[in-house]
């Protein structure tokens, strides 16, 4: 008979985390426990992590937020101003012919899923962010692979809930695929 699954699976194994901090996830969790974690903002617990147990940068996040996530003070994909999904594709074409189909509406319309996306600031070649439907984040950057391959990333952040997630991201999928047919890459 196998044994049951554990409620929360953390994104990283044991012997990561132990590597990089000297303590698996179990012994985190008990840690925090004890401290009374359960009961502090995401903030606190990221300082009592830096200043108590000397945890590194980004090591303090990741115990952090696994740490919420196990006891169920956190979902997949939130964050502290809603929730967060992201898409990325590579196109075999060049960075500034990437750019230019994502960087003006006239563009856009060509492949973008249906909403309304207000541009808030641009920087050549690197990325777009705006307004996205009202009260989501969008956010574009742009990456040279090579002289002839460019990658997009999608990022869609302070989403109101956990279903807005999936949706999202099969959109933003089809869309970069539909990105990719229009530019033949």
């Amino acid at each position: 008979m196998a044994a049951p699954k554990p409620a929360h699976e953390p994104s990283m194994s044991d012997a990561a985390v132990k590597a990089k901090t000297g303590k698996d996830w179990a012994a985190w969790f008990k840690l925090l426990d004890a401290a009374g974690a359960r009961s502090l903002e995401h903030r606190a617990i990221v300082t009592l992590l830096s200043k108590t147990h000397g945890v590194p940068g980004w090591w303090r996040q990741m115990v952090a937020v696994e740490y919420e996530r196990a006891r169920g003070l956190r979902q997949v994909h939130q964050k502290s101003d809603g929730f967060s999904v992201s898409a990325s594709k590579t196109l075999a074409v060049a960075l500034p012919r990437l750019f230019r189909a994502s960087a003006t509406a006239a563009q856009r319309q060509r492949w973008f899923p249906a909403g309304s996306f207000v541009a808030s600031s641009v920087t050549k070649d690197k990325y777009v962010r705006g307004a996205w439907n009202g009260g989501a984040r969008l956010e574009f950057g742009f990456y040279a692979k090579t002289t002839d391959k460019a990658q997009i990333t999608v990022q869609v952040s302070k989403l109101a809930s956990a279903r807005d997630v999936e949706r999202e991201r099969m959109a933003w999928k089809m869309a970069l695929a539909a990105l990719a047919q229009q530019l033949g890459g």
